[in-house]
């Protein structure tokens, strides 16, 4: 698929579109991670559980581009 000087593609998409799958991400709030985290063990506090969980939805929103996009 040929894209302008812009990063824009024939379909009008941006680069960055182009990749990420439109299936939706449901989030969990910040105190259902942190007692689960604790449940299963982890000495963590609300922040480390916030960023635990943004790490986590990094790794979904990568292996749903892996397995869910055809380039």
């Amino acid at each position: 698929m040929k894209k302008d000087k812009h990063g824009i593609n024939s379909k009008g998409q941006k680069r960055g579109d182009a990749y990420m799958p439109s299936i939706p991400i449901k989030k969990i709030a910040p105190e259902k991670a942190l007692s689960i985290l604790k449940k299963a063990g982890y000495d963590i506090d609300a922040e480390q559980s916030e960023e635990v969980m943004e790490f986590l939805y990094i790794i979904v929103k990568l292996t749903l581009k892996e397995f869910f996009t055809s380039d």
